[in-house]
């Protein structure tokens, strides 16, 4: 039986809420959170910039243009359902394209292709 009046105890408040309108704030010590997207992990182009900057050398207003044009170049790629093969990523394909949503499908690159290294110089066998 106890187990019922708990089960009113906490009917009781909602139903009361219903008749007068009014809601009630949840607890915080008993409501479970609701997890948020993540973008901690995400590269904001901002960073990418400083990256590329830091490893370049070069000034960030200078690598800023590079790269927005970079990107506005391999996104109207993508939007015309060009495949990419850029060797320190890999190859990138549009598998859906449904309006302005593309759905992507990216093969990373592995060892010394992911570095862009070449296995042997050309000319040479090896």
């Amino acid at each position: 039986m106890a187990a019922r009046t708990a089960k009113d105890a906490e009917a009781k408040p909602a139903k009361a809420e219903k008749a007068s309108g009014q809601k009630t704030r949840p607890d915080p010590v008993t409501e479970t959170p609701v997890a948020e997207p993540s973008t901690a992990g995400a590269l904001k182009l901002k960073d990418l910039i400083e990256t590329v900057a830091a490893a370049t050398g070069g000034k960030k207003s200078e690598v800023k243009v590079v790269v927005e044009a970079t990107l506005a170049a391999l996104g109207e790629a993508l939007a015309t359902g060009k495949a990419l093969a850029v060797p320190p990523l890999g190859k990138l394909r549009v598998v859906k394209n449904k309006g302005p949503a593309l759905t992507l499908k990216l093969r990373l690159a592995d060892g010394a292709k992911a570095a862009g290294l070449a296995l042997a110089d050309d000319g040479e066998d090896g």
